[in-house]
């Protein structure tokens, strides 16, 4: 009832729930994780596999509070549970920061245990996501996790993954895009692109830029020069470098970050 009167009220909004990282152990149920845990299904009796299976969420994001190899309930063995169990849904993983500060001897005293969580989740198409808990524990750094996220993990700007069974359909490309080069500045402009096939208006837009020689790429992030969340037809790129010449191209994108296909590739040459 929850999800429908959300959807109902505002149908683009993105509804999730953060449960126990384990829904029910092997030995509780033959469909469970190979864990050793408190369960959400059979201790607070929240059925939260069934919430994704029914399509009710759009997103799940389990707390998956336990280092890799974790000798009860192993972050690596749950989050395997989990992809498995998503629905086509999305799945965000909770990832937990906040170990790091307490006084008891973990594996969470060593400095690549987050790292190494995210490298293993990556590298599982099912998974969307990451989420830290908690901003507080983030903001006090320990052992240097927040650098760490800043200048390799998270380094470049990325989109959120669209939600298709919420909207499918994405902008047109903008039109008319320009690029002038002012002042040891860039100044690119365009013009709204026509309305989609759902008549949803346009959210913002994304700013690719290349290097003159580089191939055209909009699926690598390192690319984004910027995400402009508004609507907003000029950016201003002033962190070009003389005699250089670069290659913009410029996408739409809808409030659920559906993205348009790029505008045509403009080439600006600095003197």
């Amino acid at each position: 009832m929850l999800s429908d009167s959300i959807h109902k009220h505002k149908q683009r909004v993105k509804f999730g729930i953060s449960p126990f990282g384990v829904w029910a152990n092997k030995s509780q149920n033959p469909e469970g994780s190979s864990t050793s845990g408190g369960s959400s299904y059979y201790e607070i009796y929240c059925d939260s596999r069934k919430w994704m299976k029914e399509g009710w969420l759009d997103y799940i994001n389990p707390q998956l509070y336990w280092p890799m190899n974790d000798r009860n309930n192993p972050f690596d063995s749950l989050m395997n549970w989990w992809s498995d169990n998503t629905y086509n849904r999305h799945l965000y993983i909770g990832q937990a920061p906040y170990r790091m500060l307490e006084r008891r001897a973990s594996r969470y005293k060593n400095p690549n245990e987050i790292p190494d969580e995210i490298k293993y989740l990556r590298n599982n198409p099912r998974v969307q996501g990451s989420v830290f808990f908690s901003t507080k524990s983030l903001l006090r750094n320990p052992l240097g996790v927040a650098d760490s996220l800043g200048q390799n993990y998270y380094k470049y700007p990325a989109l959120p993954p669209p939600m298709l069974w919420l909207d499918s359909i994405p902008p047109n490309p903008p039109i008319e895009f320009t690029a002038t080069v002012l002042n040891n500045k860039v100044q690119l402009k365009w013009t709204t692109p026509l309305p989609a096939k759902d008549k949803e208006p346009v959210y913002g837009y994304v700013i690719y830029r290349f290097d003159g020689n580089e191939k055209v790429n909009t699926e690598d992030p390192k690319n984004i020069l910027d995400i402009e969340y508004n609507t907003n037809t000029t950016y201003v790129d002033d962190s070009v470098e003389k005699g250089k010449t670069y290659l913009y191209v410029v996408t739409a994108i809808d409030r659920l970050k559906n993205e348009s296909e790029p505008s045509p590739t403009i080439a600006a040459i600095l003197p």
